[in-house]
């Protein structure tokens, strides 16, 4: 597949708009920093890799953990009172893959004297957020809405573009849906133009606007507007 290589002035804006099994604590042993207790999480829904990144942030300064591939699970160790917050954090992470509605939006913004036509009533929102890059006139391109789970791929047909996505990890912390490895093609005749890839992380419910132009100076761009919803 050949695509025809444009240098991009990317921006985007942020708008607001498991089952688990624990063993027994066991006391620490002789010569161990005081206090320090063990506990094992096994996983059904999650990878134990992925649950380890999770509470990395909780441990203690005395904390650890081990990773147990082989029976998917984790081994933390870390002082009794600490480990109740690990156990409800994990508790929380280990459940089925959620599923999330993405609003796709393709938008053609470009800079026209005056104070440009006035936008049409869905593109109203974008507008009002598009002005401090003093972009004044809007044409829809394109939308499309998908439903998906987390580690579902997606590719989504958008009136001569084309989006391929996958669905990433749901933070419960932030309410927010990872989406990697965004990418925004064009199809030209019987070929595909790379215009964007990025990876975004969505709050539930917020905006998200990326832009895409030949130079900062550009008169025009293309808007991708996204929303994730639960």
């Amino acid at each position: 597949m050949n695509s025809k290589r444009i240098t991009l002035t990317i921006f985007a804006l942020l708008f607001a708009a498991g089952t688990m099994l624990a063993e027994p604590a066991a006391p620490a042993a002789p010569g161990e920093k005081g206090n320090l207790t063990v506990r094992s999480f096994s996983f059904k829904a999650k990878e134990a890799d992925k649950a380890a990144a999770a509470i990395k942030g909780l441990l203690s300064a005395d904390g650890s953990m081990s990773i147990q591939p082989a029976s998917n699970a984790l081994v933390v160790t870390d002082h009794a009172d600490n480990l109740k917050a690990i156990a409800k954090a994990l508790a929380d992470f280990d459940v089925q893959p959620q599923t999330f509605k993405l609003s796709i939006r393709l938008v053609s913004a470009s800079r026209v004297e005056g104070n440009g036509p006035r936008p049409p009533k869905e593109l109203e929102d974008v507008a009002a957020k598009m002005a401090m890059f003093r972009f004044n006139s809007f044409e829809s391109a394109g939308e499309a809405n998908v439903e998906g789970k987390e580690g579902d791929a997606e590719v989504v047909d958008l009136t001569g573009y084309r989006a391929d996505f996958k669905f990433g990890d749901y933070d419960a912390a932030s309410d927010s849906v990872k989406v990697s490895d965004f990418h925004l093609s064009r199809l030209q005749k019987d070929q595909l133009a790379s215009l964007i890839k990025t990876t975004l992380n969505l709050r539930i419910g917020q905006m998200y606007i990326v832009g895409a132009s030949k130079t900062a100076q550009s008169q025009r761009a293309l808007m991708i507007v996204i929303t994730a919803r639960r």
